[in-house]
């Protein structure tokens, strides 16, 4: 049999990184916590800025207010549509979150979620990022008679850490951890005084504590070394820089504070069937994929596990160079790698290798028709590496009349296919 082989050979390499934003926006809606000793917002700025960050920040923090209020608040709705920011801050009211489960759940996380809806309309790429709080220094004794956790600080942090964990997984936000900063600075240094008069309001060192956590959170950077307050001594600043960093990033899984960086890459492969190309997607951190194959063509992929991708398969036209260029995505960012090919046929004469197959695919409640498999023991996964059903080949086929429909990871010994089960 005469086969035909693709050859794709390198002749030039070009590679597009993330644009950089050199300005950094950030919006904070809240209430006396955030406006409170100046303004947070101004001492984050004030934080940013003296570690050579370009920043433009905005807030809106009526005293007392909750995040019912900010929903429909038109001077909070005009400023989250004023501009495509970075970041938008969502801080309620001190002891909402506190309260018990089922009261947090029906007071304040709609409240979340319509928030951050009006955030993703008017810019898919913007982070809602939740301020958690600091339980107030003994409890909130108002309370207390009602809902003992809030007895005490450590039983009121504990719930805000909670609730506030809670919302941004429930809106695909992160945390600033400025509360237990806070507890941390309790803990280690409670010479330290965190808490106004009131012992619910920041003192100077309560509101530089959380401008240092917001700085470590948005800038994915230690805050030693930055703009120190009057009103702070510098052995205070170096205990809070410290604090704020070491909270941070010692759960950012946690915190769901993203750092890592979107990277593209594929390399060719070399098929024998057709003038068809086989690439492997060597992309990192990417939640899509865009391959221009240089031919006019163009398609989407997505990660199969985690962010691990499939090869991707593509029957050009005719023998010619192309310029194949693949563009990772990462919510907002994206990096492109460019690799040009010469993609020829070969008159090479060679024994043709049985190609490991799946048919029908798509399919349906019916059998499924394996064909040249590696081994008889094989297995049905889902996306998430689940395995669906392990089970033996007989008379190349299995039955999947059990199987939701879906898409699937069809492995045999080193081969594996995509299913699609409609």
């Amino acid at each position: 049999m005469r086969k035909l082989s693709i050859l794709l050979c390198l002749t030039g390499l070009s590679l597009i990184t993330n644009f950089i934003n050199c300005q950094t926006t950030v919006l904070f809606l809240g209430n006396s916590y955030t406006y409170y000793n100046g303004g947070l917002p101004e001492m984050f700025t004030q934080v940013a800025i003296s570690k050579g960050k370009t920043v433009e920040v905005e807030f809106n923090a009526p005293g007392g207010y909750t995040l019912q209020n900010h929903s429909t608040n038109t001077t909070t709705l005009n400023l989250i549509a004023s501009r495509n920011w970075d970041y938008v801050v969502l801080q309620e009211q001190s002891q909402l979150p506190s309260f018990p489960p089922a009261q947090v759940m029906s007071e304040v996380y709609p409240f979340a979620a319509i928030l951050c809806d009006s955030i993703e309309n008017n810019s898919i790429c913007t982070i809602p990022v939740f301020f958690m709080t600091w339980g107030r220094k003994n409890g909130d004794a108002d309370n207390c008679p009602y809902y003992t956790p809030l007895c005490t600080y450590d039983g009121m942090q504990w719930r805000l850490r909670q609730s506030y964990v809670e919302m941004a997984e429930d809106n695909d936000g992160w945390v600033a951890p400025v509360g237990m900063a806070f507890k941390s600075v309790i803990t280690s240094n409670p010479e330290i005084e965190l808490y106004s008069g009131d012992e619910s309001h920041p003192s100077y060192c309560g509101t530089y504590l959380a401008a240092c956590t917001f700085y470590s959170v948005i800038f994915n950077d230690s805050p030693i070394g930055a703009y120190i307050p009057a009103e702070v001594t510098g052995e205070q600043a170096t205990v809070l820089q410290n604090a704020a960093w070491n909270v941070v990033f010692d759960t950012l899984d946690t915190w769901r504070i993203d750092t890592t960086t979107v990277r593209a890459d594929f390399e060719p492969m070399f098929l024998t069937k057709n003038v068809q190309a086989q690439f492997e997607n060597y992309s990192e951190n990417a939640d899509s994929c865009h391959w221009d194959f240089g031919d006019g063509t163009f398609e989407m992929q997505y990660p199969i596990f985690g962010n691990t991708y499939d090869w991707m398969y593509h029957i050009y036209p005719a023998e010619a160079e192309y310029d194949i260029c693949l563009t990772a995505y990462k919510r907002c960012n994206q990096t492109q790698k460019c690799k040009t090919r010469y993609i020829f046929i070969s008159e090479v004469i060679e024994a043709e290798s049985p190609v490991f197959a799946l048919y029908p695919n798509p399919v349906k409640n019916e059998l499924l028709t394996i064909e040249n498999a590696p081994t008889t023991n094989c297995k049905l996964t889902d996306l998430l590496g689940k395995t669906v059903i392990e089970t033996e080949i007989i008379n190349n086929s299995i039955d999947i009349a059990s199987v939701k429909p879906g898409i699937y990871i069809f492995e045999c010994g080193s081969k594996r296919l995509k299913l699609i089960i409609e």
